[in-house]
């Protein structure tokens, strides 16, 4: 782990000394003041070795270019547009393949990040065994207020890890946010073609973990803006017991069988995978025909779902009205 003390960019060497880093911007419709705040914030870097390009993923509602033009002076850029709307994904792919920098950096649409964070972030690659650095975020609000100087703040049980052999913990709980990470474009070619069951982020950090080590700079280097919008969000997009199942046990069974193909080269990861498979097969039977016998499977296989199965010994029986409640004092961050 990196603090920041040890990060001291050494601005007497010229330019060319320092590796070229790209940042990878997506965008899809995005809310133009949020966008040029955060086009500020990338031109205001205090690095200066940097390339921007960006991919317009919605080509019947294109993003104003000239608010690229207007506010990134201090580097060039380059604008891609897709012929049709793919999703972040695709986008992330396709400008992951045309980066020119040693180094890429993931950027959304509508975050701040601070003045050092490509400085402070190129300083965590000093060991050549690193792959990956990523930070911590603060949290603001669509206004820009601050409402959390961590993102361990409102998500209670996020742990950052740091060091080798971390690709198992990924998988589990990630760690990693695009927005707040810079990963080797080596490493980030070895991930293409993404993995369709996982956010972009997740997915670069398993294929960084399994080919060197992952840094983490203990500051929050990235303003992260919570709205309505955002693509990832804890428990999104589940609001009852169906969602719950299709989101949590039916998607992730999809994932784990897609990730055994990708992956089972790696005999720890395949055993990691072929164990969630399990697990997720006896929680999928429990909760369609409850009984004691597929109960006591749910604990044998409960090593690394412990509280969502806790949560589901007692789903079938629950409420619905008390399962909603549940779930929205977990969204809020209170349990």
């Amino acid at each position: 782990m990196i603090k920041e003390d040890n990060c001291k960019l050494d601005k007497t060497n010229s330019k060319k000394d320092f590796p070229l880093v790209s940042i990878l911007l997506a965008v899809y419709k995005p809310n133009e003041t949020w966008f040029a705040e955060q086009l500020i914030s990338l031109n205001e870097q205090t690095y200066e070795n940097i390339e921007l390009l960006v991919y317009d993923d919605c080509p019947d509602v294109p993003a104003d270019e000239t608010l690229i033009k207007k506010y990134i002076t201090n580097f060039s850029y380059t604008i891609s547009k897709g012929a049709k709307n793919e999703g972040s994904n695709k986008a992330f792919e396709y400008l992951s393949n045309q980066g020119n920098g040693e180094l890429f950096a993931y950027c959304d649409q509508d975050d701040i990040w601070e003045k050092e964070k490509i400085a402070l972030m190129v300083n965590g690659f000093v060991d050549k065994d690193v792959t990956l650095v990523c930070s911590d975020l603060s949290i603001i609000d669509a206004n820009g207020k601050r409402t959390a100087n961590s993102i361990r703040d409102i998500r209670k049980r996020f742990v950052y890890k740091y060091g080798n052999n971390l690709a198992k913990d990924i998988l589990i709980s990630n760690f990693v946010t695009g927005c707040a990470m810079m990963v080797k474009k080596d490493i980030a070619k070895k991930a293409i073609p993404f993995e369709e069951t996982l956010i972009h982020d997740q997915w670069i950090a398993v294929i960084s973990s399994l080919n060197g080590k992952i840094e983490f700079i203990d500051k929050p280097l990235v303003r992260y803006r919570q709205h309505d919008f955002n693509q990832t969000a804890i428990l999104k997009n589940i609001y009852d017991k169906k969602t719950y199942y299709n989101i949590k046990i039916e998607s992730l069974l999809e994932r784990y069988n897609s990730l055994l193909k990708r992956l089972a080269y790696n005999d720890e990861l395949k055993g990691h995978i072929n164990y969630c498979i399990t697990s997720l097969k006896v929680r999928k039977s429990y909760f369609f025909n409850p009984s004691f016998r597929q109960l006591k499977f749910m604990i044998k296989y409960s090593k690394f779902y412990k509280l969502s199965i806790l949560l589901e010994i007692f789903l079938p029986i629950m409420p619905e009205f008390v399962f909603k409640y549940i779930i929205k004092l977990t969204k809020k961050g209170i349990l």
